[in-house]
């Protein structure tokens, strides 16, 4: 009985040297590759007759198509190492790059859109959720979960630029209760290793350097409601209260202080300006 030949196996006088072999390009004779007696594939144009390429049990993972999106996958995803999109490269410091540009409106770097569709339960939904840890021995170190700046660079005219824009919304369906409503929260500190020397919930420097006109640190629009708390500060009977959402009466202020335990209204009398209890 004659030996059987292997798929690759060169004939009598042959040769395995991929270099010195001939006809072997897609459009010659058929020829779409070959694989070599080690077993390894060399195949110089893969086309699929599907577009899909599918996991040892059936499922499509990967489908390719002409028009957008031209890569679909299905199923998780685990890269191991940096992902860059768009014209960015691989980057040792970062996990993720995103560096493009588009002359569409709205220009989104990145767009997140998550719904929370627990059946029961509580359900917590977070758009955008993550954490910075500072490791290691650093001389000196910055930690801040999140950082962002936004840049004027063009000759047009900008009317606003910020680092970040928050808007709360309800939407024709959001018919349940809705209890406290915050643009920005911040939530108690939380310290199990070193203490602080000091700890700012909000932090503002220096507004007005290099050549502002006008500079607010902090400024706060009259507001419309049954009742309008401009600021307050302290416990449920505040140590100072700002009113708004209307002028005071004649004589009368919205500034509201607190001695002891008693919330006073500063008023007018005269020329003279005293406390009215509330």
């Amino acid at each position: 009985m004659g030996r059987l030949k292997l798929f690759g196996e060169p004939e009598g006088g042959g040769t395995n040297d991929h270099s010195s072999l001939s006809n072997l390009g897609y459009a010659d004779s058929g020829h779409t590759g070959f694989v070599p007696s080690q077993g390894e594939a060399l195949i110089e144009i893969l086309r699929l007759t599907q577009n899909i390429i599918r996991d040892s049990g059936g499922n499509n993972r990967i489908t390719l198509s002409p028009t957008s999106p031209h890569v679909a996958l299905a199923g998780d995803l685990r890269v191991t190492q940096h992902a860059a999109f768009a014209d960015a490269t691989p980057q040792a410091d970062s996990l993720v790059s995103v560096i493009g540009t588009l002359s569409t409106h709205p220009a989104r770097g990145v767009y997140n859109l998550v719904y929370g569709n627990r059946a029961a339960g509580p359900q917590f939904t977070y758009g955008l959720s993550g954490a910075a840890i500072g490791q290691g021995t650093p001389s000196a170190s910055y930690v801040y979960g999140l950082y962002f700046y936004a840049q004027h660079n063009t000759p047009s005219p900008c009317s606003q630029l910020g680092g970040i824009l928050i808007q709360q919304q309800s939407g024709a369906s959001g018919t349940g209760v809705l209890s406290a409503v915050r643009g920005l929260y911040v939530a108690a500190a939380f310290w199990g290793g070193s203490k602080p020397t000091s700890v700012f919930g909000i932090d503002i420097e220096n507004q007005g350097g290099s050549g502002a006109g006008t500079a607010y640190g902090l400024r706060i629009l009259d507001q419309t409601a049954a009742t309008v708390r401009l600021l307050e500060l302290g416990p449920t009977t505040p140590y100072l209260r700002l009113v708004g959402g209307a002028d005071p009466p004649a004589d009368k202020s919205n500034l509201y202080l607190k001695f002891g335990s008693t919330l006073y209204r500063v008023v007018k009398t005269g020329s003279s300006v005293t406390l009215e209890a509330a």
